[in-house]
């Protein structure tokens, strides 16, 4: 009898990051997130990031932190790279990637290569977990 394998996606979460009024070429680093002893094998990301200026037409980068023991998390330098944002301008992107699990632990590095600060309001970044169900 053969058996589908289908990915199981979990409950939508907020990652806890300040990006209000994010400065250029300033980060944020999000709160720890538990993945969990059986942790999912990737995360589909959505970020909503709002520009305040018409100059915000950069990039925002996007940058995953793991740890295994929730005390020692990979530094700026040696972070891995989740996703990109392209800004453009005032109006609001939002883009959903998906970025695979390397640990139990991880947070979220925001970098602001836009051009300008984001915008007071209307910026969020938020997880998905992606496992596997197979049936």
């Amino acid at each position: 009898m053969a058996e589908d394998i289908r990915q199981n996606f979990g409950t939508d979460s907020a990652v806890t990051v300040t990006l209000a009024s994010l400065a250029d070429a300033a980060s944020a680093v999000s709160n720890a997130i538990d993945l969990g002893l059986l942790a999912p094998f990737a995360l589909s990301i959505e970020a909503k990031l709002d520009g305040s200026a018409a100059g915000n037409t950069g990039l925002i980068e996007i940058y995953a932190q793991w740890s295994n023991e929730n005390t020692d998390f990979s530094d700026s330098g040696n972070d891995l790279l989740a996703g990109v944002v392209q800004m453009n301008g005032t109006t609001a992107v939002i883009k959903v990637f998906s970025a695979p699990v390397h640990a139990r632990y991880v947070k979220f590095r925001v970098a602001n290569a836009s051009g300008a600060a984001l915008a007071a309001t209307g910026n969020a970044l938020r997880y998905v977990p992606v496992s596997v169900d197979q049936v």
